[in-house]
């Protein structure tokens, strides 16, 4: 069973993987982003280890549409996604939650769970994803 998350935003605001990278650590997650990749091109498995142990996710970046950014109640200038695919493995969520909340964060994003429903505001996206690891742990 896999799970999404994806995170909307402007293409301008999207960091660096090294400034994406320095940003996770900042906000305390046991995460580290692998840092050789074009944000804007890469597509498939990320590594992301969790505590030094093998993790990742699938990234996948695309273009959002006018028509899409109505259709999602998104900023209109809303303009790119990355979409964070993960599979059953605990460390999994890990590395994504810590990845997508970071991101929204710094580019004033939405976080989107679609599993949920749920679409979590830039300001409230680290704080989510740290209450959803606790209760993943529960």
């Amino acid at each position: 069973m896999s799970y999404d998350l994806v995170v909307y935003l402007k293409r301008s605001a999207m960091p660096s993987p090294v400034k994406w990278h320095s940003a996770i650590v900042e906000a305390g997650f046991p995460v580290m982003l692998d840092t050789d990749f074009d944000v804007a091109t890469f597509s498939g498995f990320l590594p992301c280890p969790v505590n030094g142990e093998i993790s990742g996710f699938e990234y996948y970046a695309s273009t959002v549409s006018p028509e899409e950014v109505e259709e999602l109640e998104l900023l209109l200038s809303t303009d790119f996604s990355v979409q964070f695919c993960i599979g059953s493995h605990s460390l999994e969520l890990v590395s994504a939650l810590a990845a997508s909340s970071v991101l929204a964060a710094m580019s004033s994003g939405s976080l989107n769970d679609p599993q949920a429903g749920e679409s979590v505001s830039a300001d409230s996206a680290i704080s989510w994803a740290k209450a959803q690891l606790s209760q993943a742990r529960a």
